[in-house]
């Protein structure tokens, strides 16, 4: 009897045993099934932004111009362009009052194309309350204008040859201004909230880059050749844009 006994305590033990390895088993598959379908998440919400990021513009093909101007509400005009011609990435300025953004790296394609990058290779620099000039100059939110106090801002308008209202006007993360498309209008402006912006003074020389009349209603074109890096001060890139037949301006584009 002893020994039945023995054996049916082992018996139930086993079976206890099976049952609780069982149940260990089905409580640890739910927590990894969960973490599976997270990380299945994670990574197809990464592949869609890679692709997402792959296709947007500017792409490095892309040679886009849009006509910019600084424009300070104390002295109620617009600053000079500025001056650098540095090209680290392919966004830079010719000290036309155009910036040219044709990206020959990926790093500043799609949203990465955006107003920091054009600052860093002008030797500025642009938060939301301050617009540091290249020489140590600061436009800073904080003075007024006709009374009201001046805060910066960006304003775009999407066909700088029929600009019509402002497109829109940016007040936050300044810095992350994205460039959009070819021949847009910008004005970085220190103003009152709700003033008046004058769209830049280089609509001309927009016009005199593509060999057209800003009331013609031509399509500018929108892709180039794209050349490599320059350094400050050189010009080495071949010729990628042109002015009209007549010659009257002549532009070396990076």
């Amino acid at each position: 009897m002893a020994k039945d006994s023995s054996s049916k305590k082992v018996a139930r033990a086993a079976r206890a045993g099976a049952t609780g390895s069982a149940r260990e088993s089905r409580e640890l598959a739910f927590p990894l099934l969960v973490a599976a379908i997270i990380v299945l998440g994670i990574a197809s919400v990464a592949i869609a932004r890679t692709t997402r990021d792959a296709q947007a513009q500017p792409t490095l093909q892309d040679h886009w111009h849009n006509p910019y101007g600084v424009w300070d509400c104390t002295d109620d005009a617009f600053l000079d362009p500025f001056l650098s011609e540095f090209d680290p990435v392919g966004i830079h300025s010719h000290q036309d009052g155009l910036i040219h953004v044709h990206p020959f790296t990926a790093s500043v394609t799609g949203r990465e194309a955006k107003m920091s990058v054009f600052m860093d290779a002008m030797g500025a620099v642009i938060t939301d309350d301050a617009l540091t000039l290249p020489g140590g100059e600061v436009l800073e939110e904080g003075v007024e204008c006709n009374g009201e106090p001046a805060i910066l801002q960006i304003v775009r308008w999407d066909d700088a040859f029929n600009p019509g209202d402002p497109s829109e006007i940016v007040t936050e993360d300044l810095a992350d201004f994205p460039f959009l498309d070819d021949a847009q209008a910008i004005t970085i402006a220190l103003a009152p909230e709700g003033a008046d912006i004058p769209l830049p003074e280089t609509l001309d020389t927009l016009a005199s880059v593509y060999g057209q009349g800003r009331d013609e209603g031509i399509e500018p074109p929108n892709q180039v050749d794209v050349p490599g890096p320059q350094d400050f001060g050189t010009d080495s890139a071949p010729d990628a844009d042109s002015a009209d037949e007549s010659g009257s301006a002549d532009e070396s584009d990076e």
